[in-house]
Protein backbone atom coordinates (compact mmCIF):
# COMPACT_ATOMS: atom_id res chain seq x y z
CA UNK A 1 0.00 0.00 0.00
CA UNK A 2 1.44 3.26 -0.85
CA UNK A 3 1.47 6.56 1.28
CA UNK A 4 -1.36 8.34 -0.21
CA UNK A 5 -3.51 5.42 -0.25
CA UNK A 6 -2.54 4.96 3.51
CA UNK A 7 -3.23 8.81 4.33
CA UNK A 8 -6.99 7.79 2.82
CA UNK A 9 -8.03 5.45 5.10
CA UNK A 10 -6.43 7.74 7.74
CA UNK A 11 -8.77 10.31 7.14
CA UNK A 12 -11.64 7.86 6.15
CA UNK A 13 -11.32 6.45 9.65
CA UNK A 14 -11.08 10.21 11.77
CA UNK A 15 -14.38 11.00 9.77
CA UNK A 16 -15.98 7.47 10.61
CA UNK A 17 -14.67 8.10 14.24
CA UNK A 18 -15.91 11.88 14.20
CA UNK A 19 -19.27 10.83 12.98
CA UNK A 20 -19.52 8.11 15.65
CA UNK A 21 -18.85 10.75 18.19
CA UNK A 22 -21.66 13.19 16.99
CA UNK A 23 -24.00 10.04 16.56
CA UNK A 24 -24.41 9.54 20.44
CA UNK A 25 -23.73 13.17 21.41
CA UNK A 26 -26.35 15.66 19.47
CA UNK A 27 -29.27 13.89 21.46
CA UNK A 28 -27.87 15.16 24.14
CA UNK A 29 -26.95 18.55 23.71
CA UNK A 30 -30.39 18.72 21.87
CA UNK A 31 -31.74 17.43 25.39
CA UNK A 32 -29.55 20.73 27.18
CA UNK A 33 -31.05 23.18 24.31
CA UNK A 34 -34.40 22.29 25.35
CA UNK A 35 -33.96 22.37 28.87
CA UNK A 36 -32.66 26.19 28.06
CA UNK A 37 -35.39 26.96 26.35
CA UNK A 38 -37.88 26.15 28.98
CA UNK A 39 -35.76 28.58 31.41
CA UNK A 40 -35.00 31.13 29.03
CA UNK A 41 -38.05 31.78 26.32
CA UNK A 42 -36.00 33.16 23.81
CA UNK A 43 -34.58 30.03 22.86
CA UNK A 44 -38.15 28.36 22.47
CA UNK A 45 -38.66 28.77 18.87
CA UNK A 46 -34.86 27.64 17.66
CA UNK A 47 -35.37 24.71 20.14
CA UNK A 48 -38.65 23.69 18.47
CA UNK A 49 -37.03 24.01 15.36
CA UNK A 50 -34.08 21.69 16.45
CA UNK A 51 -36.25 19.04 18.43
CA UNK A 52 -37.91 18.73 14.79
CA UNK A 53 -34.93 18.14 12.90
CA UNK A 54 -33.94 15.66 15.77
CA UNK A 55 -37.63 14.04 15.20
CA UNK A 56 -36.46 13.30 11.57
CA UNK A 57 -32.55 12.58 12.52
CA UNK A 58 -34.01 9.05 14.77
CA UNK A 59 -32.06 6.60 13.57
CA UNK A 60 -34.03 3.47 11.76
CA UNK A 61 -32.80 1.12 13.90
CA UNK A 62 -35.36 0.13 16.57
CA UNK A 63 -32.28 -0.73 19.10
CA UNK A 64 -30.94 2.32 17.97
CA UNK A 65 -33.44 4.47 18.61
CA UNK A 66 -34.19 2.92 22.24
CA UNK A 67 -30.88 4.67 23.16
CA UNK A 68 -31.82 8.17 22.08
CA UNK A 69 -35.32 8.34 21.90
CA UNK A 70 -36.17 9.42 25.30
CA UNK A 71 -33.74 12.28 25.04
CA UNK A 72 -35.17 13.61 21.91
CA UNK A 73 -38.84 13.48 23.40
CA UNK A 74 -37.57 15.54 26.63
CA UNK A 75 -35.77 17.80 24.31
CA UNK A 76 -38.85 18.32 22.44
CA UNK A 77 -40.82 18.95 25.72
CA UNK A 78 -38.77 21.37 26.79
CA UNK A 79 -38.72 23.29 23.53
CA UNK A 80 -42.90 23.08 24.03
CA UNK A 81 -42.90 24.78 27.41
CA UNK A 82 -40.32 27.17 25.85
CA UNK A 83 -42.87 28.04 23.41
CA UNK A 84 -45.62 28.66 25.47
CA UNK A 85 -43.92 30.53 27.47
CA UNK A 86 -42.10 32.77 24.55
CA UNK A 87 -45.71 33.56 23.40
CA UNK A 88 -46.92 33.84 26.76
CA UNK A 89 -44.56 36.79 27.53
CA UNK A 90 -42.54 37.94 24.73
CA UNK A 91 -44.63 37.86 22.14
CA UNK A 92 -48.46 38.75 23.19
CA UNK A 93 -46.85 41.26 25.76
CA UNK A 94 -45.24 43.38 22.59
CA UNK A 95 -48.09 42.59 20.76
CA UNK A 96 -50.38 44.06 23.12
CA UNK A 97 -47.74 47.14 24.47
CA UNK A 98 -47.08 47.61 20.48
CA UNK A 99 -50.82 48.38 20.09
CA UNK A 100 -51.52 50.36 22.79
CA UNK A 101 -48.41 52.65 21.84
CA UNK A 102 -49.82 53.17 18.33
CA UNK A 103 -53.27 54.64 19.73
CA UNK A 104 -51.87 56.74 22.59
CA UNK A 105 -49.39 57.86 19.57
CA UNK A 106 -52.21 58.73 17.27
CA UNK A 107 -53.71 60.83 20.88
CA UNK A 108 -50.35 63.01 20.12
CA UNK A 109 -51.02 63.42 16.82
CA UNK A 110 -54.05 64.47 17.38
CA UNK A 111 -52.78 67.09 20.23
CA UNK A 112 -50.57 68.51 17.60
CA UNK A 113 -53.13 69.09 15.26
CA UNK A 114 -54.65 70.97 16.78
CA UNK A 115 -51.28 73.18 18.11
CA UNK A 116 -51.08 73.95 13.88
CA UNK A 117 -54.70 74.79 13.71
CA UNK A 118 -54.29 77.17 16.73
CA UNK A 119 -50.88 78.62 14.90
CA UNK A 120 -53.32 79.13 11.87
CA UNK A 121 -55.70 80.99 13.62
CA UNK A 122 -53.05 83.20 15.51
CA UNK A 123 -51.36 84.31 12.24
CA UNK A 124 -54.86 84.93 9.99
CA UNK A 125 -56.40 86.77 13.18
CA UNK A 126 -59.64 85.50 12.91
CA UNK A 127 -60.38 86.15 16.60
CA UNK A 128 -58.79 89.07 16.72
CA UNK A 129 -60.71 91.39 19.50
CA UNK A 130 -58.19 94.49 20.13
CA UNK A 131 -57.35 94.35 16.02
CA UNK A 132 -53.84 93.97 16.50
CA UNK A 133 -53.27 91.89 13.94
CA UNK A 134 -52.86 88.72 16.49
CA UNK A 135 -55.48 86.07 16.83
CA UNK A 136 -56.41 83.96 19.88
CA UNK A 137 -56.81 81.23 20.84
CA UNK A 138 -60.20 79.03 19.68
CA UNK A 139 -61.97 76.66 21.66
CA UNK A 140 -62.53 73.35 20.01
CA UNK A 141 -66.56 73.66 18.24
CA UNK A 142 -64.72 77.07 16.91
CA UNK A 143 -62.04 75.04 15.16
CA UNK A 144 -64.00 72.50 14.20
CA UNK A 145 -66.72 74.35 12.13
CA UNK A 146 -68.92 75.31 14.44
CA UNK A 147 -71.18 78.46 14.54
CA UNK A 148 -69.11 81.39 15.36
CA UNK A 149 -68.49 82.55 19.29
CA UNK A 150 -66.28 85.23 19.58
CA UNK A 151 -67.01 87.62 16.34
CA UNK A 152 -64.91 85.88 14.03
CA UNK A 153 -66.59 85.66 10.53
CA UNK A 154 -68.12 82.22 9.32
CA UNK A 155 -65.87 80.41 7.34
CA UNK A 156 -66.83 77.51 4.91
CA UNK A 157 -64.45 75.03 5.82
CA UNK A 158 -63.33 74.62 9.22
CA UNK A 159 -59.67 74.95 10.44
CA UNK A 160 -59.60 71.05 11.97
CA UNK A 161 -60.63 68.20 10.95
CA UNK A 162 -61.90 66.99 14.15
CA UNK A 163 -64.93 64.37 13.34
CA UNK A 164 -67.22 63.65 16.06
CA UNK A 165 -68.34 66.01 18.80
CA UNK A 166 -69.13 64.61 22.27
CA UNK A 167 -69.89 66.29 25.24
CA UNK A 168 -67.35 65.76 28.24
CA UNK A 169 -67.13 66.88 31.69
CA UNK A 170 -64.45 68.95 30.36
CA UNK A 171 -66.38 70.69 28.17
CA UNK A 172 -66.92 69.91 23.73
CA UNK A 173 -64.59 67.18 23.20
CA UNK A 174 -63.53 65.11 19.93
CA UNK A 175 -63.61 61.47 19.41
CA UNK A 176 -60.41 60.24 17.78
CA UNK A 177 -60.35 56.18 18.56
CA UNK A 178 -60.23 55.59 21.78
CA UNK A 179 -59.41 58.69 23.18
CA UNK A 180 -61.02 62.22 23.73
CA UNK A 181 -59.70 65.68 23.43
CA UNK A 182 -60.33 69.35 23.99
CA UNK A 183 -59.06 72.87 24.27
CA UNK A 184 -59.03 75.21 27.46
CA UNK A 185 -58.52 79.19 27.25
CA UNK A 186 -58.02 81.41 29.83
CA UNK A 187 -60.72 83.66 31.69
CA UNK A 188 -60.75 86.98 32.88
CA UNK A 189 -60.73 85.42 36.17
CA UNK A 190 -57.70 84.30 35.88
CA UNK A 191 -58.91 80.29 35.35
CA UNK A 192 -59.46 78.00 32.58
CA UNK A 193 -62.11 77.02 30.49
CA UNK A 194 -63.25 74.88 27.60
CA UNK A 195 -66.78 75.67 28.13
CA UNK A 196 -67.86 78.73 25.49
CA UNK A 197 -69.39 80.60 28.39
CA UNK A 198 -67.14 82.26 30.25
CA UNK A 199 -65.44 85.48 29.14
CA UNK A 200 -62.41 84.27 27.53
CA UNK A 201 -59.29 86.89 28.24
CA UNK A 202 -58.35 87.68 24.56
CA UNK A 203 -55.21 89.19 25.07
CA UNK A 204 -53.82 86.66 27.05
CA UNK A 205 -55.18 83.85 24.92
CA UNK A 206 -53.66 84.98 22.24
CA UNK A 207 -50.48 83.31 24.09
CA UNK A 208 -52.23 81.04 25.62
CA UNK A 209 -54.11 77.45 25.46
CA UNK A 210 -53.96 74.33 26.64
CA UNK A 211 -55.10 71.00 25.29
CA UNK A 212 -55.57 67.19 26.86
CA UNK A 213 -56.32 63.86 25.77
CA UNK A 214 -57.72 61.36 27.34
CA UNK A 215 -59.06 57.71 27.30
CA UNK A 216 -62.88 57.56 26.62
CA UNK A 217 -62.92 54.35 28.06
CA UNK A 218 -60.19 54.15 31.42
CA UNK A 219 -60.78 50.56 31.99
CA UNK A 220 -58.42 50.19 28.40
CA UNK A 221 -56.09 52.76 28.45
CA UNK A 222 -54.71 54.94 31.50
CA UNK A 223 -52.50 57.67 30.17
CA UNK A 224 -53.63 61.30 29.43
CA UNK A 225 -51.73 63.71 27.33
CA UNK A 226 -50.85 68.03 27.57
CA UNK A 227 -49.98 70.15 25.15
CA UNK A 228 -50.00 73.64 25.32
CA UNK A 229 -48.95 76.57 22.93
CA UNK A 230 -45.18 76.14 23.48
CA UNK A 231 -45.57 72.03 22.10
CA UNK A 232 -44.75 71.17 25.59
CA UNK A 233 -46.08 67.49 25.56
CA UNK A 234 -46.78 65.83 28.81
CA UNK A 235 -47.73 62.62 30.07
CA UNK A 236 -50.15 61.19 33.16
CA UNK A 237 -51.60 57.98 34.78
CA UNK A 238 -55.27 57.68 35.60
CA UNK A 239 -54.56 56.62 39.37
CA UNK A 240 -57.51 53.97 38.96
CA UNK A 241 -55.36 51.65 37.48
CA UNK A 242 -53.06 50.40 39.81
CA UNK A 243 -56.36 48.88 41.40
CA UNK A 244 -57.71 47.55 38.74
CA UNK A 245 -54.61 45.49 38.21
CA UNK A 246 -55.09 44.18 42.24
CA UNK A 247 -58.13 42.99 43.88
CA UNK A 248 -59.27 46.24 45.68
CA UNK A 249 -62.21 48.16 44.47
CA UNK A 250 -62.08 50.40 41.06
CA UNK A 251 -61.90 53.96 41.72
CA UNK A 252 -64.20 56.57 40.62
CA UNK A 253 -62.64 57.76 37.25
CA UNK A 254 -60.56 61.19 37.64
CA UNK A 255 -62.79 64.10 35.78
CA UNK A 256 -59.99 66.18 34.34
CA UNK A 257 -59.73 69.75 34.78
CA UNK A 258 -58.24 72.86 32.41
CA UNK A 259 -55.60 72.92 35.12
CA UNK A 260 -54.54 69.78 35.83
CA UNK A 261 -51.21 69.74 34.39
CA UNK A 262 -50.25 72.68 35.82
CA UNK A 263 -50.82 71.81 39.34
CA UNK A 264 -54.21 71.09 39.50
CA UNK A 265 -53.76 67.62 39.25
CA UNK A 266 -50.36 66.33 40.68
CA UNK A 267 -51.82 63.25 41.74
CA UNK A 268 -51.68 61.86 37.62
CA UNK A 269 -47.48 62.39 38.20
CA UNK A 270 -47.20 64.41 34.73
CA UNK A 271 -44.14 63.97 33.20
CA UNK A 272 -42.53 64.95 29.68
CA UNK A 273 -43.32 62.58 27.12
CA UNK A 274 -40.93 60.66 25.53
CA UNK A 275 -38.13 63.70 26.19
CA UNK A 276 -39.93 66.18 24.21
CA UNK A 277 -38.45 69.68 24.19
CA UNK A 278 -40.94 72.62 23.65
CA UNK A 279 -40.75 75.25 20.92
CA UNK A 280 -38.96 78.64 21.43
CA UNK A 281 -41.19 80.76 19.88
CA UNK A 282 -44.69 81.29 18.67
CA UNK A 283 -45.65 82.15 15.15
CA UNK A 284 -45.63 85.61 14.23
CA UNK A 285 -43.22 86.18 17.28
CA UNK A 286 -40.87 89.08 17.13
CA UNK A 287 -37.00 87.79 18.44
CA UNK A 288 -37.49 89.95 21.74
CA UNK A 289 -40.59 87.75 22.14
CA UNK A 290 -38.62 84.31 22.32
CA UNK A 291 -40.07 82.07 25.34
CA UNK A 292 -37.60 80.12 27.42
CA UNK A 293 -39.87 77.05 26.33
CA UNK A 294 -41.40 76.73 29.85
CA UNK A 295 -45.42 76.74 30.25
CA UNK A 296 -47.20 79.76 30.17
CA UNK A 297 -49.93 79.72 33.26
Amino acid sequence: MDESTGVRVTRALDTSSSSGHWQRLWPWALLLFGAASAVWPLLGLPAAFASFIGVLSLPASASARRGVRWAVGLAALGAGVGVVRFVAFEAMPGIVGGGRRAVEQRAVSRLRDVLFAEDAMRRAGWIDADGDGVGSAAFLSELCGGPPLRGQPARALPVLDCGELVASPLGPAARTGAYLYSVCLPTREGAWTAQPGPVIDEEKAERHFVAYAWPEMPEAFDEVFFLDQDENIWVGTLPERAARLGNEPVQAPVELACDSALGGQPALGWGVWRGKKPRQQLPGDAPEQVTNGTPRR
